[in-house]
């Protein structure tokens, strides 16, 4: 090599180096962007919405209750979870848990005895909520531990929290397994078991929604509460963009009905405006709520609001106290009366 080449390689190098750096941290995930690639070092946790669909969502080729192209994101949000964010725990708000009053949060835990504070990890009971379907699918396991005194610690936050905010809520501890709005996506996400026994390492915890699902102000509130958690933990949400189980016989094969698209729409328009107004998306979706013609589209695409308000809870996670956060559609389709929507909420 002449001393030429050598000179140019030496100059040439650290550009080589740097260009590498760059181009391998966009193509390793496109998804997070609080993740300093080079050094990994995660400044706050990314939030996921998912939609979960049914219970056969857990089957990749499920020809009702699933979709495909949900499941692979899904998959790949997992995949993301477990090898780059690394949470401690999880906290998981699903559509399927409504505590019994309009200002109560609950936090699940497997057992109410103290002495499970002290002992080895308590495995998440599954709740089978779902009738009429083939015996095998009540045969599906999926085994996650609970982070008991995290939990503990949870509902003491929660509660300072909403003394501090003057917000009408207050939270308890619930003895109670997950249900499949929780254990039927982790188990798409996490499909490698972390031990012989885990299927995944990462502690689970759920929390409910109030009872008032029509109330996003309190749930925005809840999800700005849980996003004090972010340095630590991953918040997931789950429901449906679109939820009409009604309708579901009433679609053409292989359409999807006209409101579905079109709240589809409405919702990708509110959630990745880029509007930095304080509350400018709540106030959004709080006109879903009073606007004539935006309410009879809410209410053709979920005649009740259970798997809507999650999404709410996700944007009050992301956004915190900041009332300001990038909010990216990872994944949608439109199917029969059922909206995929998958979202990402990453703070500014």
């Amino acid at each position: 090599m002449t001393q030429k080449s050598v000179t140019v390689l030496l100059v040439c190098f650290p550009l080589f180096i740097a260009l590498f750096k760059f181009y391998n941290s966009r193509a390793s995930f496109d998804m997070v962007e609080t993740v300093d690639s080079s050094e990994k070092i995660m400044k706050k946790t990314p939030v996921f919405a998912l939609s979960h669909g049914g219970p056969t969502f857990m089957y990749e080729d499920a020809a009702m209750g699933g979709d495909k192209g949900a499941f692979q994101c899904t998959r790949r949000i997992g995949k993301y979870i477990s090898e780059v964010v690394k949470p401690k725990f999880i906290i998981y708000v699903s559509a399927h848990w409504q505590s019994g009053s309009n200002n109560l949060i609950e936090v699940g835990v497997p057992t109410l005895n103290k002495a499970a504070l002290q002992g080895p990890p308590v495995e998440n009971n599954l709740i089978y909520d779902f009738y009429g379907f083939p015996k095998n699918m009540y045969d599906e396991k999926f085994h996650s531990m609970n982070d008991i005194p995290t939990a503990y610690q949870l509902v003491k936050d929660l509660n300072s929290y909403f003394r501090a905010t003057d917000t009408l809520l207050h939270s308890s501890l619930a003895e109670r397994g997950i249900d499949h709005g929780v254990w039927v996506p982790l188990k798409v996400a996490f499909p490698d078991k972390a031990t012989d026994f885990w299927n995944t390492g990462i502690p689970v915890i759920q929390v409910s929604l109030t009872q008032d699902a029509t109330d996003f102000d309190m749930h925005y509130k809840l999800g700005q509460a849980l996003s004090t958690y972010r340095s630590d933990a991953v918040v997931i949400v789950s429901g449906m963009t679109v939820h009409n189980l009604r309708d579901l016989s009433l679609a053409p094969p292989g359409k999807s009905l006209p409101y579905v698209k079109k709240f589809n729409q409405l919702l990708r328009e509110i959630m990745t405006d880029t509007h930095t107004e304080n509350n400018h998306k709540l106030s959004k979706l709080k006109e879903l709520l009073t606007d004539p013609q935006k309410r009879q589209l809410l209410y053709s695409a979920h005649p009740t609001l259970d798997h809507f308000v999650p999404f709410v809870v996700g944007l009050g996670a992301g956004e915190g106290e900041s009332s300001a956060c990038n909010v990216k559609e990872l994944y949608n389709n439109e199917q029969g009366s059922l909206g995929w929507g998958i979202y990402q909420y990453d703070q500014n």
